[in-house]
């Protein structure tokens, strides 16, 4: 395989989870050839990875970040979305790396949750490198006609 070819692999496996690329690809109809599998997680990247679930009570929110201080992120909830912001740091200065395969990177999630939950029902907890935010699945209030 020649390097160009190479090149050409690399530059698509950077680009192709951004949607810019589908619509110069594919132009203003790029939507039709791409399926989303979550329509509540808005993000530019995949990195970091996520899962959003629920189960009887609780809503869960798990984020993979190992080694990160979870007390640099930023964490708050704005109309319903649920904005997660940090910045990845895996450089080690003064050094030579013989292989860099852990991302150096800025990242947001913005995640929708259900109207009825507060800020102050969200918990967060950090353990193993996970990242989870719990939240307790709570009853829409009936209002009469």
């Amino acid at each position: 395989m020649s390097f160009d070819n190479l090149k050409k692999i690399y530059q698509f496996s950077e680009n192709s989870h951004k949607e810019d690329y589908w619509k110069e690809m594919f132009g203003s109809n790029h939507k039709d050839w791409i399926t989303h599998s979550s329509t509540s997680i808005k993000n530019s990247d995949a990195f970091p990875a996520c899962d959003y679930y629920l189960n009887k009570s609780h809503y869960f929110i798990e984020i993979e970040l190992p080694g990160m201080n979870v007390n640099q992120l930023s964490i708050h909830l704005n109309n319903q979305v649920l904005h997660i912001e940090g910045y990845y740091q895996t450089f080690i200065p003064n050094c030579a790396y013989l292989l860099k395969e852990r991302q150096n990177k800025h990242f947001v999630k913005n995640i929708k949750i259900p109207a009825n939950i507060k800020e102050k029902d969200i918990k967060q907890k950090y353990e193993n490198g996970i990242l989870q935010l719990s939240f307790p699945q709570k009853e829409m209030k009936k209002e009469g006609i």
